[in-house]
């Protein structure tokens, strides 16, 4: 497929939707009931603010084939931004405040339903006829969580590049066909053997496709003079020349290395595993719900863990730099008996780090259900990159009536909404040992962190030949105020570490983890004592 030239968007968007209002008929644009003048002029209202340069995304769209640029026939109906995105001249007037009619992101985000539907418009009598019964659009993916039309290059729709696409959640499939690492670059796109916009096997794709993907390395007429093959496999590869045969009426499951070769893509309860804490840099909530490539997904209700399981350790030598250490493994285990809830954390370091912390929330706070620390952490807390010296503590979005603006700090909500919040559950609960202390400390944080005591956790630690444990008790009963676990819960948690050089930010952390006491489609379940 060919790529747009870039030097076409280089050349003044404005410009070429200025031409487009000065040459455009009446009669393409009637033939729709739109009018090409008033198309030109909405996109053009768009560059207002959308056009910062020749870097802007603006410029690959416009000149795209999801552009207004080409000839009046094919343009016929155009609208340019708003085919997309809606009507949107409630947010052209409060760009700040009020969305564009569907937006994909970076700010807001529309439904998956909402964004679908403008790319189903135009898509659905062709490529995406299936899409409405796919396995992707059922897993909560959208066109866009693959597909980016502001881009020069869309990399899924480019052999050399659309592996790089999959494999961000198809991680065991890193390793190429057959398990082949060294010829990575030589496979076939995942597209001849997948058809990733439909509910259908690979089995269907490879009878349309006669086989492209096995085809593409793999004559079987010439088999015979380079493989010691039988007569009868011999055979069988004359009759693959059938349409109503694939390679997979005999090589079932080799193409690929085995689901659990890599890293489950859905959690696998267990009550005790080692957790990867990583230095997470200056990665934060703001970062992580706009600028963050993965950003669109987390927004519609995916979390970090889902794309970045397994991930964990490459994740931290990109962010730690010269940072000393990189990773801290840290096993955590889960128990119960009548009364409590049994945490134990232990995990090899010197006897100087400095505190372990969890931090915990149930189905209340959805942010927190997605991000888990990160949910809490944002770019105006001290040491991040917009730290204003106003010595703000972690909060939770949900607590702010106004996000934190270029020369405005964010504002809180007034109290009454916060106790409203607060009952509705949409708090998280922080607990933290001070390892040169003899108690835990306890909070809650939602529009900061409000500590109390710590009555509910009893804590018993020990360092022990280069190796600490932590074993924290949290009364089940009487917890009037605080996170209640019961049985029937499923509750989301991070783990923070501390070391004695590294304070603040500078510390290690976990993906979001799951715990229940069922182990129900959760990280972790609770043995029962």
């Amino acid at each position: 497929m060919a790529i747009a030239d870039k030097a076409r968007g280089e050349t003044s968007i404005r410009f070429v939707l200025g031409a487009l209002l000065l040459v455009a008929t009446t009669t393409a644009g009637s033939a729709q009931g739109v009018d090409p003048d008033a198309a030109s002029a909405e996109s053009a209202a768009c560059l207002g603010c959308h056009d910062f340069g020749p870097d802007s995304p603006v410029h690959a769209v416009l000149a795209g084939s999801h552009g207004i640029s080409g000839d009046s026939a094919a343009m016929a109906g155009r609208r340019g931004c708003p085919d997309c995105h809606g009507d949107s001249a409630a947010h052209a007037d409060d760009p700040s405040n009020v969305s564009p009619g569907v937006s994909f992101g970076p700010r807001w985000t529309a439904t998956s339903a909402a964004q679908d539907q403008r790319c189903l418009a135009c898509h659905e009598d062709g490529v995406a006829r299936n899409w409405r019964h796919a396995l992707h659009m059922f897993n909560n993916l959208t066109c866009v969580t693959c597909h980016d039309v502001h881009s020069w290059e869309d990399k899924v729709l480019f052999e050399e590049q659309q592996t790089t696409v999959c494999t961000t959640c198809h991680k065991a499939q890193k390793a190429g066909i057959h398990g082949l690492e060294n010829i990575v670059s030589e496979n076939p796109p995942c597209s001849q053997c997948h058809n990733p916009h439909d509910h259908e096997s690979a089995e269907s794709e490879m009878l349309d496709n006669g086989s492209a993907g096995c085809v593409h390395c793999h004559d079987p007429t010439e088999a015979p003079a380079i493989y010691s093959t039988s007569p009868k496999a011999n055979n069988y590869h004359q009759v693959m020349s059938q349409p109503d045969r694939t390679c997979l009426d005999c090589h079932k499951g080799i193409a690929h290395l085995a689901t659990d070769a890599g890293p489950a893509a859905s959690p696998q309860a267990v009550a005790s595993r080692k957790v990867t804490l990583f230095y997470p840099g200056m990665a934060d909530s703001d970062w992580l719900l706009q600028d963050h490539p993965g950003s669109q997904p987390l927004r519609q209700g995916r979390n970090c863990a889902q794309c970045h399981r397994g991930e964990e350790a490459a994740m931290g030598e990109i962010q730690a730099g010269g940072f000393e250490q990189a990773t801290r493994p840290v096993q955590v285990s889960f128990s119960a008996d009548n009364d409590s809830l049994v945490v134990t954390l232990q995990w090899r370091g010197p006897e100087n780090d400095a505190d372990i912390a969890m931090m915990w929330g149930d189905d209340g706070s959805d942010a927190f259900r997605r991000g888990g620390c990160f949910a809490a952490c944002h770019s105006d807390l001290p040491g991040m990159s917009r730290d204003s010296g106003l010595q703000t503590g972690k909060y939770l979005w949900t607590s702010r009536q106004q996000e934190h603006r270029i020369g405005q700090p964010s504002q809180p909500r007034d109290a009454a909404a916060l106790e409203q919040l607060m009952a509705a559950g949409e708090f998280v609960e922080l607990w933290r040992v001070r390892l040169d202390a003899p108690q835990a400390e306890m909070a809650s944080v939602l529009e900061g962190v409000s500590w109390r005591t710590a009555d509910l956790i009893q804590i018993n630690k020990s360092y022990d030949r280069g190796w600490w444990t932590v074993v924290l008790r949290r009364s089940l009963r009487n917890t009037d105020g605080a996170l209640s676990f019961t049985p029937a819960g499923k509750y989301t948690f991070g783990v923070a570490l501390h070391g004695a050089g590294n304070p603040g930010g500078q510390h290690w952390v976990s993906l979001p983890l799951t715990l229940s006491f069922s182990g129900d489609e959760t990280d972790f379940e609770v043995e029962q004592e």
